[in-house]
């Protein structure tokens, strides 16, 4: 089985996945589970419960990974429903019948092979080589240590085994793929005469009765929903960096026991001969030939160069690149200059360019900038700095004092010099505001409505929202969900009732100049003709294409009218035709439909294995909503 593997490249991009998000890798439930206790347990597989904790942490894992990929459209809460706390027990359920199967029938794979797949990690890599140091910051990064991520990726690729061979088994039937790729790409040559709403609009005339009718009849679409008006208090390193005004002598102390960081980088001055050739042998066997000639001949460097060198820019100067720093060359380049002394000859080095013979010029110490010149940066520093010690002393003082003086933020804001500011609309998902959107994350916008908070008007507790800044809030205004006064939405309706009418005269206008064309098939007034088809649609809605790809082929030319939108289309269907089958788009088509059949197949194998391992949930109020019992 192990060579299966092997011979399945693809399935390293599972193992990047796993180094990118390292989430839901679930290893050695079975024989965790048997050493606790199961009392207050939400599910049974087998022997294997699955505890509260468990749940816990696969939730938080889930949370995770929709905040890394949802970005500002991220809510706390996303996953407090019924249905997502079964999916997320479903999963471990999951995961626990197939450790199960994996412990009764001696599948796995070996440690040496797992360390095998780690090291063959791009991001494990530096130069082409697996790099120790890069792997040890990855793994303090998450927090585990090289033994337990190597026991996870044996047991992630174990299961891949097994769930891979069910998914591999899922096929696409030929006349099921040659039918949808028919239905996609079938083509109709169609021009098309359309009547706007919006040239209707000046005939239309909307009662204010009608508004308000329509008002009462629909009040549900009209609800706002709940939000708070708040006030906040922010305190940062910003909010002490006037405190901190450095004089003269501060300054110039600061610079002499920091001049290490204030000097100008070594630079050097070199030339070069770039020997190039599609032959790579018959370029080396070239460039050690002048080398030995140049070595013989060092005075004659620049002749050769102008006369040699594959790289124009420089041949013309005789070789010279002029002063470089570090960084600004290709790492073999720059070592072979910054190692080697003045005037003398190296290489050749290889590069992604050729062979080149170097001559090392000029050297340019890197010695400490004056003080006058670095005087401004060095006073950033040090208030910043400064501000950054006052926000660490005082952040403390301000957590507790929001905590004790819980019922304004005023006294908070007076001894720390804050400014007390307004957000209006926050609702339960957060702040429509752009600019304030990182000040009120999920965990804030969670504690403003919380009992306290909303009830009793307390201050929320301090609350960090980035590295070293500080919020805390308070509602000032709660607003239950309530529909929107009638003066508020009345111009909306009439909007809405407006269009609505006017489509209704578009359609009106459409269907009878319809009436017409079908007798005079006078096409005049319509586009030019167009191929289309649902996966060429040419700018034609694909519900518009939908309705005349419903025209029978043998009825063609035709003519039918739909609405779209706020307009109504007619459309003139010459002729039909299909494509030839292009295999890249074939292959595409059956590959992203063997893809749904495999997350089918792997469904339903899930599903019987469960069953087979004698699955049961044991707390169904839990995912319910209420809380389990203690």
């Amino acid at each position: 089985m192990l060579e299966a593997f092997r011979n399945h490249k693809r399935w390293l991009m599972f193992v990047a996945m796993v180094l990118i998000i390292p989430s839901f890798v679930v290893t050695g439930i079975y024989s965790y589970n048997r050493l606790r206790e199961a009392d207050h347990s939400l599910a049974q597989v087998g022997e294997a419960k699955i505890s509260p904790q468990m749940f816990d942490m696969a939730k938080r894992e889930e949370l995770d990974r929709l905040r890394s990929e949802l970005g500002d459209a991220f809510r706390a809460q996303m996953l407090d429903t019924p249905e997502a706390r079964q999916q997320i027990l479903t999963g471990l359920m999951d995961r626990t019948a197939l450790n199960l199967l994996l412990a009764k029938g001696h599948i796995g794979v070996s440690e040496a092979e797992a360390i095998d797949i780690i090291k063959s990690q791009p991001g494990f890599k530096k130069n082409g080589q697996f790099d120790p140091e890069l792997y040890q910051r990855f793994l303090q990064s998450q927090g585990k240590s090289d033994q337990m991520f190597v026991r996870e990726i044996q047991g992630y690729l174990a299961n891949q085994l097994v769930t891979a061979a069910v998914t591999n088994t899922a096929m696409v039937p030929q006349p099921v793929l040659d039918n949808l790729y028919h239905i996609m790409t079938t083509e109709r040559q169609v021009r098309s005469r359309i009547f706007n709403a919006d040239a209707f609009m000046d005939q239309v005339d909307i009662k204010p009765e009608a508004i308000k009718a329509y008002y009462d009849e629909h009040q549900s679409d009209f609800i706002a929903p709940e939000h708070l008006t708040v006030q906040y208090v922010v305190m940062s390193p910003e909010s002490f960096k006037d405190e901190a005004k450095p004089d003269e002598e501060t300054l110039k102390t600061y610079y002499e026991q920091n001049q290490s960081r204030f000097m100008r980088p070594e630079t050097r001055q070199a030339s070069h001969i770039l020997v190039m050739d599609e032959d790579d042998e018959k370029a080396k066997a070239k460039a050690e030939k002048l080398m030995a000639d140049l070595k013989a001949h060092p005075e004659t460097f620049a002749d050769v160069a102008k006369k040699e060198s594959a790289d124009p820019g420089s041949a013309m100067m005789g070789g010279d690149l002029g002063t470089f720093g570090r960084g600004q060359m290709v790492p073999e380049f720059e070592k072979a200059v910054f190692t080697s002394p003045v005037g003398e000859l190296v290489g050749p080095v290889k590069t992604q360019f050729g062979y080149h013979l170097i001559k090392v010029t000029g050297i340019n110490k890197g010695e400490p900038q004056p003080y006058d010149a670095v005087k401004g940066r060095i006073a950033k520093e040090f208030e910043k700095q400064a501000a950054l010690r006052a926000f660490i002393e005082k952040a403390e003082d301000f957590t507790n004092m929001v905590y004790e003086q819980s019922d304004s933020l005023e006294p908070v804001a007076e001894k720390f010099g804050l400014t007390i500011q307004s957000a209006t609309d926050v609702t339960r998902d957060g702040v429509a505001n752009p600019e304030l959107k990182k000040l009120f994350n999920a965990h804030v916008v969670d504690s403003l409505f919380e009992e306290d908070a909303l009830s009793d008007h307390r201050n929320t507790s301090a609350i960090e929202v980035e590295p070293n800044v500080l919020v805390a809030a308070r509602v000032v205004k709660h607003f239950p969900k309530a529909a929107k006064p009638f003066d508020e939405v009345k111009g909306m309706i009439l909007d809405g009732l407006k269009i609505r009418a006017a489509t209704d005269l578009a359609k009106a206008e459409g269907e009878k100049v319809l009436a017409e064309v079908k007798t005079s098939k006078n096409l005049d007034d319509f586009s030019a003709d167009t191929w289309v088809s649902l996966a060429k649609s040419q700018g034609y809605p694909s519900e518009l294409i939908a309705a005349v790809n419903r025209v029978p082929v043998k009825d063609l030319p035709a003519f039918t009218g739909n609405v779209v939108g706020a307009s109504y289309v007619i459309t003139y269907v010459e002729a039909a035709r299909d494509p030839a089958v292009e295999p890249e788009a074939m292959n595409n088509l059956k590959a992203q439909i063997t893809q749904v059949m495999a997350r089918d197949e792997l469904k339903g194998w899930y599903e019987a294995l469960r069953e087979a391992m004698g699955a049961k949930v044991l707390n169904q109020a839990f995912i319910d909503g209420a809380k389990s019992e203690d």
